[in-house]
């Protein structure tokens, strides 16, 4: 008999990973060995497990799955990284090809693709949302034509605080959204502020419009559709 694939699954959203529990653990050769909410708790599970396969979160409180996965892959552990996101914009699908990530897949998809994902990732294959990749290219070689403001740059986070910020949300709302804690939002939001030299939520909503992020998406979903989908009767 073949040796059962190992799995640890970090997913924020507790129903969601329970679904998705329910769904991989049904699947014949699949064992998953750890699950986590959290990034230093998924990254503590693959180096204690050290996993066939890791799925993640890109949106785990904390660090996030992309920082987690950046670690992941720094530190040479066997195991191979997929992401797995509501949603990848051009910031988010360039990190992804600069790291080397495994595989993406957006979670709109159908879960049965996850379990192809996973063994096309196994067997040394790449997974990942072409059109996402394509289009954050295309806007990179544009942007790249223009002249552009310097500014810092902003982690993964920073950014998602921004553009949920943009759309009027406040601090304890985005808090909630991330699931993080609202001095976790502050934090981001003075951390932004000083890189950016800006004073006030209007001026970092303008600098986000015109040169942080021109297309105004704040890259973050609701993930309910996930959890639906991956419920027990979605695996048959």
């Amino acid at each position: 008999m073949s040796m059962p694939i190992r799995l640890v699954i970090a997913e924020r959203h507790p129903d969601v990973l329970r679904g998705l529990v329910r769904f991989l653990s049904s699947v014949a050769d699949f064992v998953v060995v750890a699950t986590a909410t959290d990034s230093i708790k998924s990254l503590a599970a693959v180096r204690a497990h050290r996993p066939d396969i890791a799925v993640l979160d890109i949106a785990l409180p904390g660090k996030g799955g992309l920082e987690v996965a950046g670690e992941i892959l720094r530190e040479a552990q066997p195991t191979r990284v997929i992401l797995v996101t509501a949603t990848i914009d051009d910031r988010e699908a360039l990190e992804v090809f600069r790291l080397g990530i495994h595989g993406v897949l957006l979670k709109e998809m159908a879960p049965r693709l996850l379990v192809q994902c996973i063994r096309k990732v196994l067997a040394g294959g790449r997974w990942v949302e072409l059109e996402s990749l394509r289009r954050a290219v295309e806007n990179l070689l544009r942007d790249e034509a223009l002249p552009q403001p310097a500014s810092p740059p902003l982690t993964p986070a920073e950014v998602r605080v921004a553009g949920l910020l943009v759309q009027g949300a406040r601090n304890k709302e985005i808090a909630n959204h991330l699931g993080v804690s609202e001095s976790t939002i502050k934090n981001h939001l003075h951390n932004t502020y000083t890189k950016l030299n800006l004073s006030s939520r209007g001026e970092l909503a303008q600098w986000y419009r015109t040169v942080g992020h021109p297309s105004g998406s704040s890259g973050s979903r609701s993930w309910e559709g996930l959890g639906r989908a991956l419920q027990p009767s979605a695996a048959r």
